[in-house]
């Protein structure tokens, strides 16, 4: 399917970002795979060396606004273009708003929603000119509902998905596809940091592996589909959240998202 394009992965060193690597190598890809821990990439770099049709390590830290023309720049002069951009890099903070340190609180907001803005209009316009082209973000099953106790990462990730379908919106008659896939708990790094230690047993009980997640963003990339929720229980609950009471919801939400 993706046999010689080139896909831009941020937040590749782990997690649902490494999955997606190794997934699209096995389509002999370019990969262009961004992160902070250049250690990490050149090690999947290496493992994926016989499977991609390259693999380019790009160490970069996105919340500094300069890195983004750089990490562009570098992927394109590897590998000529860019097909297919992923946004997955990503934080999470957990606990009460009024005790979090709101300069972790301001550094998320940059990651997932800004930097995915300035790299996301810095490759349109090429996508655009060529009518080809497709953008895949990661949202969260956060982005359904108002989330107690993750009410930062929640609105970040609302704010990825509406993003996403009013871009897949402006960009229907383009070329371009969007995607937004919104995964459940994940067994990732992510609960190993932002005050989610203290309950990840209690999050990863039920969570699915970064393998079985990337499998699914994939296949909704590749089909061109708009939004994606993988798993039923995942699907189900985004869907009932648009029937009941706001109110009613999030005090739901509180109740299973609240510390114990």
């Amino acid at each position: 399917m993706f046999n010689g394009q080139t896909i831009l992965i941020t937040g590749a060193s782990s997690g649902i970002g490494e999955a997606l690597a190794r997934r699209f190598a096995r389509d002999g890809a370019h990969l262009a795979l961004v992160a902070r821990r250049a250690d990490r990439l050149e090690t999947l770099a290496k493992e994926l060396a016989g499977k991609a049709a390259g693999a380019i390590v790009i160490r970069a830290d996105l919340l500094d606004a300069d890195s983004i023309p750089r990490v562009i720049d570098e992927a394109c002069r590897a590998t000529g273009r860019i097909d297919v951009l992923v946004n997955n890099a990503g934080v999470g903070e957990y606990g009460e708003f009024a005790s979090q340190d709101v300069a972790a609180l301001e550094r998320m907001l940059q990651l997932n929603m800004t930097a995915m803005i300035r790299l996301t209009h810095a490759i349109l316009p090429d996508m655009i000119a060529r009518r080809s082209g497709r953008v895949l973000n990661i949202a969260s099953t956060a982005a359904f509902q108002a989330t107690p106790y993750m009410a930062v990462y929640g609105a970040t990730k609302a704010f990825v998905r509406n993003w996403s379908l009013a871009l897949w919106r402006e960009l229907e008659l383009s070329g371009v596809s969007v995607t937004c896939v919104c995964p459940g708990p994940v067994k990732t790094e992510f609960f190993d940091r932002g005050g989610y230690q203290e309950r990840r047993g209690e999050f990863t009980r039920l969570a699915c592996s970064a393998d079985w997640m990337a499998e699914k963003a994939y296949r909704a990339v590749a089909r061109g589909r708009v939004l994606s929720t993988p798993g039923f229980v995942n699907w189900l609950g985004a869907w009932l959240t648009r029937f009941g009471d706001a109110k009613l919801v999030t005090r739901v939400s509180a109740k299973i998202l609240g510390p114990r």
